[in-house]
């Protein structure tokens, strides 16, 4: 019986040592070096008002820790699309770091339960935040004052975040890409004013050419023209100087003719005559004469 009885006792010891044991197992929770927490009472449904940080923490027997990131933790948008001031689709790759506040962490879990929803909640805000920052913006705007927008998207999202008890800090703005078409459109105006351009250096080249040859054009004209007039004076002298030749011969034999008929005293009808037996005589060839048929004798 006695032996009995010291096996019931060693029995009980046994379930205390191990219900104690039990009890601070439950009793002690650990914090990582990247975590913080509150302590939440599983039976009496209760929420601590402390904020623990990393170590090893006791607390009522089965409580657990809603636990958040001591640490800021990064939020991407490899991707993501909105529209500009222009109602351009804007592609844009932005990255930041967020942190919840320690000091509000028991009002974040009050609204949130945990950082699961926490995170999902503040991932919508920050796409939330970028479309607004980018609606402000036009599409030269995008690239002509691009820190200006990066630092845009990082006050919007500090406002918005700020009303979720977070803190955010170094945005990244990787990436900012407009619609192939646009770029296409924007690369075919910079080739045509850079056309422009060239066309407008050229233009007095151009035009320095063109008066070159209108002068060489006038002055090959007035060369052509000077010596067409030289020419047609040269014409003009050697033609009257024949007429003049011509002419005073004409009067020579006209005067010669004169005499002849004065001085043999002949008409002008025996001058022909005699003009024409010369010219017969002085005839190299044979000189066929026609003469009309003698007149016939009418018998009546």
């Amino acid at each position: 019986m006695k032996k009995q009885y010291m096996y019931v006792i060693g029995a009980i010891i046994v379930v205390v040592i191990a219900i104690i044991i039990g009890l601070v197992a439950s009793s002690l929770k650990q914090l990582n070096s990247d975590e913080m927490g509150i302590a939440y009472d599983t039976i009496q449904k209760k929420l601590s008002d402390n904020v623990e940080q990393e170590g090893l923490h006791t607390g009522p027997p089965g409580f657990e820790f809603i636990k958040f990131p001591s640490v800021f933790r990064t939020i991407s948008f490899p991707d993501l699309q909105c529209l500009n001031k222009d109602g351009v689709t804007i592609n844009l790759n932005v990255d930041f770091q967020y942190q919840a506040r320690a000091a509000d962490l028991k009002t974040i879990i009050l609204e949130f339960q945990n950082h699961d929803i926490y995170y999902t909640v503040l991932e919508r805000v920050g796409e939330a935040a970028i479309h607004e920052a980018c609606s402000e913006y036009n599409t030269t705007e995008f690239q002509t004052i691009r820190a200006l927008f990066q630092q845009t998207v990082r006050d919007t999202l500090s406002e918005r975040f700020n009303e979720f008890h977070a803190t955010v800090a170094d945005l990244q703005v990787n990436n900012i890409a407009r619609p192939q078409q646009y770029e296409e459109a924007i690369r075919q105006k910079e080739a045509a004013r850079e056309n422009i351009e060239v066309a407008r250096n050229e233009r007095p080249i151009e035009i320095t050419q063109a008066n070159t040859a209108r002068r060489e054009a006038e002055t090959a004209a007035t060369i052509a023209i000077n010596r067409a007039e030289s020419d047609a004076r040269i014409i003009r002298t050697r033609a009257d100087s024949e007429s003049a030749a011509i002419t005073k011969q004409y009067e020579t034999e006209a005067e010669t003719y004169k005499q002849i008929i004065d001085t043999q005293g002949l008409t002008v009808d025996e001058f022909m005559a005699y003009m024409g037996v010369r010219t017969i005589g002085s005839a190299k060839n044979p000189v066929y004469a026609s003469v009309d048929a003698p007149a016939k004798t009418s018998y009546h």
